[in-house]
């Protein structure tokens, strides 16, 4: 029996003229759409590594921020002072320093502006679940440097903004990225504050912790006793998982209005509201723990560098391995985000709810929002999105008229129905199979090499030893039970649709097993069950 989902050939075709034309045009479209993802994947490289922003040097004028002078400063903290681990005199040494160009600004500052730095020892315990397991840890004297700059008619009541980093480095690193770069870029930022003649509306305050990699100390200490820490209205905490690339924002909330001044300021945006979905599953944590989430629920953003992963926590974090421009793109962000926050409405209407539970009234939805390129952001509310993300859904759903529309009878169309609904799943399967073969391939390997991640380190391995099998994985299925063009395409865009939709699987699954009971039951009944199924 014909499937009348399957699109008759031409005429030409089925007598196989023209087959020499066919396969010299085949070849021109294979040969433009190689040039076309060669051009994408070449951009996307640039873009992703920062090659198209120029950092500027250590005499760029003053009101500029400067990757040259944030150089400097990592040079004396990563070369001059070795060792800014806990116990090591490196890290009191890297405070020292940390204080004294601090120092040095507040001298120099005009009568326009208000600046305090102050050096303070915190203790303090506390639980947190980490890796699924409870750790209790308990603390003295541990080193925060705190700067806070404000305007000569501030108060110290003053709502402020808060800008993290630590400037502790892990064992056996020289820290560069994670995280003197981070401190680096603080020092920076606040000399330009000052040096730019910008008073801010609202305190700035910048936190120099000297205990994260021992499990968030600092912050905690900060939070819980310093005098300063009821006044913090929103933050930023930058970090680095790597040595640079484009500046993610992988953490958000609470709220979605953080993210929205993110979107509407950032010079080179790099976020996605999936980086949040997925960071849970990364064993780590960040200072973004304590501030947004166990301890209080300040709302802020976590931003980190994630390209060249595999210098993070090793000797090789040095300032040689940095990604040119990256620093200058984290800047420049940085500095329109501190201006738009002391600006916003919104750290002043947050800071009015007087409870969590009225918070959590307030803005409580996580946006959708994404960037393009890092030269723009789409940023859109979850109220919106449930509109626009069913859209795709009432078209796959509405797809069987359309393609027998205006010849459609019961017969066709159910068949119709039926063939996309084995698409989807056809669809679905491929996509397990083409993460479970790479899975299975990359085991098997273990077997003849002990190299088991020299892809991370040279990124273009994974493209020979995953993407092959992957695509084999995903179409299996499709050479195994052959379905017509229509079938496939639109069972691949029923099952995105509903992913995008954020159905749970479970639910899909039902909605799956519905719809062929369903057909099968109308197929029985007016074809008297002639109908394949697999």
């Amino acid at each position: 029996m014909e499937n009348p989902a399957s699109p008759r050939r031409p005429a030409a075709e089925e007598g196989g003229g023209g087959g020499g034309g066919g396969a010299a045009e085949a070849a021109r479209v294979l040969l433009a759409l190689a040039f076309l993802y060669g051009a994408m994947s070449l951009l996307a490289y640039r873009v992703i590594h920062m090659r198209h922003v120029a950092p500027l040097g250590p005499d760029a004028p003053p009101a500029e921020f400067s990757e040259g002078r944030v150089l400097q400063h990592l040079r004396r903290l990563t070369v001059d002072i070795p060792g800014r681990q806990e116990g090591n005199p490196g890290l009191e040494a890297a405070a020292q320093y940390i204080k004294g160009q601090l120092d040095g600004l507040a001298a120099r500052a005009g009568p326009e502006y208000r600046i305090e730095v102050e050096e303070t020892l915190v203790s303090g315990s506390f639980s947190m679940i980490f890796l699924r397991h409870r750790v209790t840890l308990t603390y003295r004297n541990h080193k925060n440097i705190v700067m806070r700059i404000s305007s000569n008619v501030s108060e110290d009541e003053d709502l402020s903004f808060m800008v993290n980093g630590h400037f502790d480095s892990p064992l056996g690193s020289p820290g560069a990225a994670d995280c003197g770069s981070c401190v680096a870029s603080m020092l920076e930022l606040s000399r330009l504050i000052i040096d730019s003649g910008w008073v801010p509306s609202q305190p700035v305050i910048f936190l120099f912790n000297g205990a994260e990699e021992l499990f968030l100390l600092g912050s905690h200490g900060f939070i819980t006793t310093h005098k300063w820490n009821s006044t913090i209205g929103a933050f930023i905490n930058i970090e680095a998982s790597g040595s640079g690339g484009a500046d993610l924002v992988c953490q958000s909330g609470p709220g979605s209005w953080p993210s929205r001044i993110y979107a509407q300021t950032a010079k080179y945006p790099m976020a996605n509201s999936v980086a949040q979905d997925m960071f849970g599953i990364i064993p780590g944590d960040t200072d973004y723990r304590i501030f947004a989430e166990d301890i209080t629920n300040i709302p802020g953003l976590d931003i980190i560098f994630v390209l060249g992963g595999y210098f993070y926590h090793t000797s090789y974090d040095t300032v040689e391995n940095l990604f040119p421009g990256s620093i200058q793109a984290r800047g420049e962000n940085l500095f329109n985000l501190v201006k738009a926050f002391t600006n916003s409405s919104m750290l002043l209407k947050w800071n009015k709810q007087s409870s969590e539970a009225a918070r959590a009234k307030v803005d409580d939805l996580r946006a959708i929002f994404f960037d393009y390129l890092t030269w723009f952001m789409v940023f859109y509310s979850r109220d919106f999105s449930l509109v626009l993300h069913s859209l795709p859904v009432a078209i796959f759903v509405l797809a069987p008229l359309f393609l027998k529309f205006p010849n459609i009878t019961l017969k066709s169309w159910s068949l119709t129905v039926v063939d996309l609904v084995r698409g989807m799943l056809l669809h679905t399967f491929g996509v397990i199979l083409a993460i479970f073969i790479p899975a299975v391939a990359a085991a098997v390997r273990l077997l003849f090499t002990k190299n088991a991640m020299n892809w991370f380190a040279h990124p273009y391995l994974a493209f020979f030893m995953f993407v092959p099998t992957s695509l084999a994985g995903l179409f299996i299925p499709r050479i195994i039970w052959g379905l017509s063009e229509e079938a496939h395409f639109w069972g691949a865009f029923g099952l995105y649709s509903l992913i995008t939709l954020e159905l749970k699987i479970s639910f899909i699954l039902r909605v799956w097993i519905f719809i062929m009971g369903t057909f099968v039951t109308l197929s029985d009944l007016c074809l008297g069950g002639n109908i394949p199924f697999w």
